[in-house]
């Protein structure tokens, strides 16, 4: 169902952006309900013959979108990537931002298949099935219905926090699809969900409330439960083709300004070194985007920019 708020959305963009910017209601199989999509269609997208496709990953999809997500930006996600097309500084680019988070934001299911089912269908996870709903029925679809216009483009992904972890785990679950992986201030796992700062269970994945939706209460979890949702482990134990499918993505990881133990840089630093050590190509040396980036989408915002260009221009 459209919202005011997405509509408020759509009509900010109308008058904003060189190309479009619209909603999909999506009727997901997986999911067994509907769940709205953004979809950002480049200019002149009618007469386009080749386009690449991005897709955006963090929690509700009004979250690239928004300006008032937070008090941090001037502007949107989708904003600047017009601009960047618009500028002719990157080429056509089309941006799917699907909604991985119950309609109120609150309930996450990363873009696993949840271990429980939502008991209420009107929230919007429906059975749970997240995992399904991206890999067998959204991105068939996307592929489907561009097919003409996405023939000769590339495959991206970016993510912003929890949607960082599903970006990493799209490029190592279903290895091969992504020639680009973009995160920043990504909430990666440990390797068998061990803090290697503290040589103790990951209080994030193991303990927090974050994850209840899609993995259940803490008091039932464990890391063999969660291996298999787990892009370190996925990384370090894959067999040579799974592994020589991981390496035809790069990787493109930046973070937060190191802010201790409750933040993602050590996180981002784990996985980069993890990508490396398996010769799989990480684009940036340096992981802090900045030494004043905070968790913020301002932030976020500046490293699409950034990533965006240094996958089209080098």
């Amino acid at each position: 169902m459209i919202t005011p708020l997405h509509r408020n959305i759509l009509a900010r963009h109308k008058s904003s952006l060189n190309g479009a910017l619209r909603v999909l209601p999506f009727r997901s199989r997986a999911l067994g309900v509907s769940r709205n999509v953004f979809v950002y269609e480049p200019p002149n997208m009618r007469n386009l013959s080749d386009m690449h496709l991005l897709y955006l990953f963090r929690g509700h999809e009004r979250e690239f979108v928004y300006i008032d997500e937070d008090d941090s930006r001037s502007t949107t996600t989708i904003e600047d990537l017009d601009a960047l097309i618009s500028s002719g500084q990157i080429p056509p680019v089309m941006a799917v931002i699907p909604g991985l988070t119950s309609i109120d934001g609150k309930r996450h299911s990363m873009g696993i298949n949840s271990l429980l089912p939502s008991a209420d269908t009107r929230d919007g996870l429906g059975s749970g099935q997240f995992w399904d709903f991206l890999t067998l029925d959204l991105i068939p679809y996307v592929e489907a219905r561009y097919q003409s216009k996405l023939s000769g483009g590339f495959r991206l992904a970016a993510g912003f926090s929890l949607g960082g972890y599903t970006t990493a785990l799209i490029a190592t679950a279903f290895p091969g699809y992504l020639d680009h992986a973009g995160i920043y201030d990504g909430l990666f796992m440990f390797d068998a969900q061990t803090d290697i700062r503290t040589n103790a269970p990951d209080e994030i994945w193991l303990k927090s409330a974050v994850p209840d939706a899609a993995l259940g209460p803490a008091e039932t979890r464990s890391p063999e439960a969660l291996a298999p949702w787990n892009p370190a482990e996925l990384v370090r134990y894959a067999d040579p083709v799974t592994m020589e499918e991981i390496q035809e993505t790069m990787f493109w990881i930046r973070s937060a300004a190191g802010d201790g133990l409750e933040g993602n840089h050590d996180r981002c630093k784990y996985f980069t070194a993890l990508l490396r050590e398996h010769g799989i190509t990480a684009g940036f040396n340096r992981i802090p985007l900045h030494p004043d980036a905070r968790h913020t989408w301002h932030w976020n915002d500046r490293f699409i920019k950034l990533f965006l260009l240094n996958v089209f221009t080098g």
